[in-house]
């Protein structure tokens, strides 16, 4: 699924619509608005079939879980008040204890507010609150409810959400709130695949993000939006007026809409998948539900939007792929699996043998791996011994990506048992991961089965409901690339609306009720005709079946059965051939003239030529192609067992060329100039007889001498190849021995880089040493001093103290490296000003200063150069405290201090 669109407004803007009316809700003018959500009249075309119902509004249903009370509260006061057509079904997964949902709902909401009953119908203006003790689905309009099972797990919201998307399609609508858990991320899946909308609030909002992240996980989520976003385009839903674009609701035909093939070509051309051959109803609902989600009324203007907007292409694309899929769907169609398939796979089958299955459509992968667990259940302790081989492919590379991963959100455990759950998945962030032993067995990869060339050898392929949605035409192509790629012992299973009626003579049925079938041999017609031919219909018969426009593959058939049957009868024996002499295809009976050689099996041509054929069948073959002429042979006596015939070959080159070179024709016919005797037979008798057996000994001698000819030829220019081979291999050599000298001049360039390193590191480790010795002496030196030293760094942080100095000045460990302008000393001495002449003047500065307790002190403050700073920056400083108790004060100033004294600069 691509990356959801980011919450902005300028998303749902309509071509031209000016700021004011967008920000003010108006998102069109009456008239032009797309809405298939509201009543148009007319029931939604869709693809299945769907129970008939009455409702012809939007239903919408609004699921939060814990956590999310505040944003549900917030969307039920954005409601309108009236004039709205939306019925509202709010689903709250509450913890025991907390209020009720009901009163909340009842305070926040301007519509009114009842609680969901078994029976009730939905009504449009109204907001209906699911029970917390009770699950609900829609039937017929109506609500059916049923005791939620505590114990199990919590999917009520998926539950009514998918019964809501099978019962009401494109006017289903799912809203996702804050909350945690995943229940509904897989009901939004299914309303979207219906032709529904779905919102999810955007999780970097949400106060609890784990539920609407779960929902975009899954790739159900339309629109990522604020709680005002999504009751804003609530409210344009339930507006009356508005109608579904004409070209939709006049019936137009998609088959020559010029419009709809281009935008068919256009999406040919970017994703590499034709859609012409998809049911028209599918397209329509599809393609009608994203011009309706960027507010277009005429295909021309979503032609333009695409043009404009290349990452539409890639959402469309998207929506018409089919995504509906989960885990065990229709577990009848499983348990049948186990009865009427498995058994007769397994039935003496070769342990090496593998199991082969594919399921195309796979999407993000539930299918495949649902089948998997199927079968690992039925071989139970034989699974270990079992080559089970499962591909699965799709046309969607981010479904592919997903089902690599086979990581799902919780609610899988609404249709995977407790049982599997613990023995086929693990816990993961996020949700359940499929095993891996499980993994290990499936295979998926990106595939186009309408048009990609089918699998191989397959013992089972499990397509379920992807051909409900292609057309007769696109159904043949892809049950005739089914039946190429199964088994003659194979399977085909399809969905529960899905038949094999389009080509009834390839498949035969085994389970109709669960739609298993089985290959049936190609029709005789068809594989290997017949001695004799058909029953041709009468001169009245045939003039009605004259080649029309719907007669097309009918006559086909008929031409290609009757040119097998001249083939088989009338025309010559022989092969193709490719240049390497390898056979490609057989025609007609060549047992007379080849036969498998003994040994390894090869379909090289001279290997398989029968006794006395080779010769002349080389000469042929180089004739041609050398001349790219049609080269012919005569009279080339072979052995056939006990007998000696005359075989002409004609060799002919044809125009059609393969990737790996040309293709030649060989020709064999039986030659009518004379006959031969058996070896061992009586001599001839006559003239006429010894001069027949000299000529064909002359052409004998001839035919050997070319022969040795075209032997010489080929070793001569095998010679030739080889003396260039070896000339390149001296080269490359040479080119190698070069490589290794400067790879060794390489490392011993590293050698001494290495030695250098090394070097320097020893000098790193002496200064280091050095280093700690001169710190050690240098923190001991100021530990036995009794002077009260302070060192500042440039910054006029604290670097190092003496003990006199965290004495006098109340200082701690804690403070070395905080700004002496914060330390409030003990003392009462303000270190600020002193500091600021000192840096302001670059001298040294002392000052007379008093504690309180009448101790007398010098201050003297002197900057102090760093080695190397010579850029003029800021000096480090040197405080020092000296005791003057008992002298007396140089001015009797009652304040304790002197004027200062500067010595000039450090």
């Amino acid at each position: 699924m691509p990356e959801q669109k980011k919450s902005r407004r300028t998303q749902f803007r309509a071509p031209g619509q000016s700021d004011a009316a967008h920000r003010s809700g108006g998102l069109a003018a009456p008239g032009r608005a797309l809405d298939p959500l509201l009543d148009t009249g007319e029931p939604a075309a869709t693809s299945e079939a769907r129970p008939a119902s009455d409702v012809r509004f939007p239903v919408v249903c609004v699921v939060a879980s814990v956590g999310g009370r505040g944003a549900l509260a917030e969307l039920l006061r954005r409601l309108p008040s009236r004039d709205t057509r939306i019925s509202l079904v709010l689903i709250y997964d509450a913890e025991a204890g907390d209020p009720p949902v009901l009163e909340l709902a009842a305070q926040c909401s301007p519509l009114p507010v009842t609680e969901l009953r078994a029976g009730a119908r939905l009504v449009p203006g109204h907001v209906q609150v699911l029970p917390r003790d009770a699950q609900a689905t829609l039937a017929n309009g109506s609500v059916e409810l049923t005791p939620r099972d505590q114990g199990g797990p919590s999917s009520a919201a998926d539950v009514f959400l998918r019964s809501l998307a099978r019962e009401l399609g494109p006017n289903a609508v799912g809203v996702v709130l804050s909350g945690s858990g995943s229940d509904g991320a897989l009901g939004l899946k299914d309303v979207k695949a219906e032709g529904g909308v779905t919102f999810a609030e955007d999780p970097r909002g949400a106060e609890r993000p784990a539920l609407p992240r779960s929902a975009v996980s899954t790739g159900g989520v339309d629109f990522t939006l604020s709680v005002e976003e999504i009751a804003a385009e609530l409210a344009r839903m339930g507006r009356p007026g508005y109608a579904l674009a004409p070209w939709l609701t006049h019936g137009a035909s998609f088959g020559v809409d010029s419009e709809l093939g281009k935008l068919f070509r256009l999406l040919q051309a970017t994703v590499g998948v034709d859609f012409s051959h998809y049911k028209k109803s599918t397209l329509k609902r599809r393609i009608q539900r994203r011009m309706m989600l960027h507010r277009l009324t005429t295909l021309q203007e979503y032609l333009d939007y695409l043009r404009a907007q290349p990452a539409e292409l890639e959402e469309l694309y998207q929506d018409l792929l089919i995504r509906v899929t989960a885990f065990f769907r229709d577990p009848d169609a499983f348990a049948a699996l186990k009865t009427h398939v498995f058994p007769v796979l397994m039935h003496k089958r070769p342990q090496d043998c593998p199991v082969r299955i594919w399921v195309p459509g796979c999407s993000t992968g539930e299918e495949v791996y649902s089948i998997a667990i199927a079968l690992l259940e039925f071989l139970e302790a034989d699974a270990g011994d079992r080559a089970i081989q499962i591909f699965g492919t799709d046309l969607s590379e981010g479904a592919i990506q997903r089902a690599r991963a086979g990581i799902y959100i919780d609610s899988i455990s609404l249709d995977v048992s407790p049982g599997r759950l613990r023995r086929f998945f693990v816990r993961v962030q996020g949700g359940f991961q499929v095993h891996q032993s499980i993994r290990d067995l499936c295979v998926f990869s990106r595939h186009n089965a309408a048009s990609d060339p089918p699998l191989s050898k397959l013992d089972l392929i499990s397509c379920r409901n992807l051909m409900i949605y292609l057309e007769p035409s696109l159904q043949r192509r892809v049950l005739q690339t089914f039946h190429q790629g199964l088994k003659p012992t194979g399977f085909l299973l399809l969905g529960s609306s899905e038949s094999v009626g389009a080509t009834p003579d390839l498949f035969g049925v085994v389970d109709r009720a669960h739609r298993i079938f089985c290959k049936r041999a190609m029709p005789e017609a068809e594989s290997s005709p017949g001695p004799t031919a058909p029953a041709l219909p009468s001169a009245p018969a045939a003039a009605a079946e004259a080649p029309g426009a719907g007669d097309g593959p009918i006559m086909d058939r008929v031409r290609a059965e009757a040119d097998a049957i001249v083939m088989a009868r009338y025309a010559p024996a022989g092969v193709v051939i490719d240049e390497e002499m390898q056979i490609l295809q057989f025609r007609g009976k060549t047992g007379p003239y080849l036969e498998p050689a003994p040994g390894d099996a090869s379909l090289h041509l001279f290997r398989m030529a029968r006794e006395g054929l080779v010769p002349g069948l080389r000469v042929a073959v180089d004739a041609s192609m050398r001349s790219g002429t049609v080269a012919r042979l005569e009279q080339i006596k072979v052995r056939h067992g006990e007998k000696l015939r005359l075989v002409d070959v004609e060799v002919w080159p044809l125009k059609v060329r393969l990737p790996r070179g040309r293709c030649f024709l060989v020709i064999f016919t039986e030659s009518g100039a004379t006959r031969l005797d058996p070896p061992g037979g009586a001599p001839s008798q006559g003239d006429a007889s010894r001069e027949l057996e000299v000529v064909q000994l002359r052409r004998e001698l001839v035919l050997t001498r070319e022969y040795l000819l075209s032997i010489i030829e080929e070793i001569e220019a095998t010679n030739e190849e080889l003396l260039c081979a070896n000339e390149e291999l001296l080269a490359s050599n040479d080119e190698l021995r070069r490589t290794n000298d400067a790879l060794e001049s390489a490392r011993e360039e590293l050698r001494s880089t290495n030695e250098e390193l090394t070097t320097v590191n020893e000098e790193l480790q002496s200064t280091n040493i050095a280093l700690g010795l001169a710190n050690d002496d240098l923190r001991n030196l100021l530990s036995s001093l009794s002077v009260p030293i302070l060192m500042l760094s440039a910054d006029l942080r604290i670097r190092r103290t003496t003990g006199a100095a965290d004495r006098l000045l109340g200082l701690s460990a804690s403070d070395v490296g905080r700004s002496i302008l914060e330390v409030k000393p003990r003392s009462g001495v303000d270190l600020a000003p002193v500091v600021a002449e000192v840096i302001g003047t670059m001298s040294t500065t002392e000052r007379q200063v008093e504690e309180r307790g009448g101790r007398l002190h010098v201050m003297r403050v002197r900057p102090s150069r760093i080695t190397g700073n010579d850029a003029g920056d800021l000096p480090a400083l040197l405080l020092v405290i000296e005791d003057r108790t008992g002298a007396e004060r140089d001015d009797g100033s009652p304040s304790g201090l002197r004027p200062a004294r500067r010595t000039g600069p450090a």
